[in-house]
């Protein structure tokens, strides 16, 4: 019995880290059209599909260091994750206590840990 719940921990918490990676593991969108992005000292250039250089001349700004992430989440995709890890924490805390054996019956905690517990008939 012991052994199912510590399947069961592992098996949400491998859930719960591939939703989240996800997004952040997803190529951005120069990488699915195989385009070829460098930025150095003096500034970024991307070569394009046909092999075309692009070099944007922005002014340089000495002293100011300015990184932008390389993957974003996409729109809406921190709300369907924070969906996501809300279903299956449900999921998870409905599947600890399981289903009432037939109606009319509750679950009482035995210690305050609410680690333990059984099935008995409701009060009225």
């Amino acid at each position: 019995m012991n052994l199912i719940k510590h399947f069961q921990n592992a098996v949400t918490a491998a859930a719960l880290l591939m939703m989240v990676a996800a997004p952040m593991l997803a190529p951005t969108p120069a990488e699915a059209r195989r385009a070829a992005v460098g930025c150095g000292a003096r500034g970024c250039a991307a070569v394009g599909n046909r092999g075309a250089v692009v070099v944007p001349r922005a002014p340089v700004r000495r002293g100011v260091v300015v990184v932008n992430p390389r993957r974003y989440w996409p729109a809406g995709g921190a709300i369907a994750a924070g969906a996501a890890i809300g279903f299956i924490a449900g999921a998870a805390a409905a599947s600890v206590a399981g289903t009432p054996p037939k109606s009319g019956m509750c679950w009482y905690y035995t210690d305050s840990t609410k680690k333990t517990g059984f099935w008995d008939v409701c009060p009225r």
